[in-house]
């Protein structure tokens, strides 16, 4: 990974105030975006089958919620993570996209797309088994 996920007009996305907005610009220009999602990946990574929730994560890299929730997120649109339908301490596990595609027994969730529907057979594109 060179750069930053950064689907929400150039960012990892804001909370709709200008200073939530400013945030967000620092932190994809001062390369801190890149940073926390490297650093995600890693942690998720080397948490196996285990998985890791918001609350791990934000525990372990020292973060506040909306830091860590954000960072999953985005990896979770992005298809770099996996998010289970299972549950730890009343919060969702997050897994590395090859880790759940090596147990298909776990499983997972899509990203909320909407729905489209392929103009062949009808069913939604956007649904992925893993």
């Amino acid at each position: 990974m060179t750069s930053a996920y950064v689907p929400y007009n150039g960012t990892a996305g804001w909370s709709g105030t200008d200073t939530s907005m400013a945030r967000a610009v620092d932190n994809v220009t001062s390369g801190r975006e890149l940073n926390n999602q490297q650093k995600a990946l890693a942690y998720i990574k080397n948490a196996g089958v285990f998985g890791v929730t918001w609350k791990e994560l934000a525990i372990e890299m020292l973060w506040h919620h909306g830091t860590a929730s954000g960072v999953l997120s985005v990896l979770h649109k992005e298809g770099e993570i996996a998010r289970l339908y299972r549950t730890r301490g009343r919060c969702k596990i997050y897994i590395n996209t090859f880790t759940a595609q090596m147990n298909p027994d776990m499983l997972v969730e899509t990203y909320k797309k909407k729905t489209k529907p392929c103009p062949h057979c009808g069913k939604d594109v956007n649904k992925i088994t893993v």
